[in-house]
């Protein structure tokens, strides 16, 4: 699995560069949300960058499931994830009755995917010094889909920031690990031939 990891690399480093992306809109978006007007139009943007994400999202981890697809653990933890994902984009893009609390619940539902998939993938990898990285990585992704759980009736513009911080603290931990699997595949004495 660990082959297959560093050879998609870059798949997760365009994940994590998405996640910050839209948690720095997110934290843009949180500061504008001043009087109804001006929250209205900041929630418009909210749910079409998350609509953006999930979606984009959605498609590299199937990307990614395919291009592993020898490794079967992987295989459907990366194909359910993925499946999620584009259902929930595309369910929020043509549903006219998305509200934030929705937005809630489907990164409620992001938030506890994602942290499984990240501890599946660090149980692959328990050997390495990465696993200890990733399982904290999906330990904060699953608590976080909790706390939003208990959060969700908390003022808007606190909700958004919350999902910022998660977003950027998601991605950040996303270009470490696609970086740090990067420098793996230059070690040419990493991996044995086949």
């Amino acid at each position: 699995m660990l082959r297959e990891l560093v050879q998609s690399w870059w798949l997760l480093h365009v994940r994590g560069l998405l996640a910050i992306i839209f948690g720095a809109f997110l934290l843009f978006l949180a500061g504008t949300m001043q009087g109804l007007f001006n929250t209205t139009v900041a929630m418009l943007g909210v749910l079409l960058m998350f609509i953006v994400y999930l979606l984009l999202s959605g498609m590299l981890s199937l990307v990614a499931a395919f291009k592993s697809f020898g490794a079967r653990e992987r295989f459907w933890a990366a194909i359910v994830h993925g499946t999620i994902m584009l259902v929930l984009g595309s369910w929020l893009f043509f549903s006219d009755r998305v509200t934030v609390v929705w937005l809630v619940w489907f990164t409620v539902a992001n938030a506890f995917g994602s942290g499984l998939l990240e501890v599946v993938m660090a149980r692959a990898m328990r050997w390495h010094i990465d696993s200890v990285m990733l399982t904290l990585a999906g330990a904060v992704s699953l608590i976080m889909s909790i706390l939003l759980i208990f959060a969700r009736n908390a003022p808007l513009s606190e909700l958004v920031s919350a999902l910022a911080v998660y977003a950027l603290f998601f991605g950040t931990v996303l270009i470490i690990f696609s970086l740090r699997l990067h420098g793996m595949g230059k070690q040419t004495h990493f991996f044995p031939p086949n």
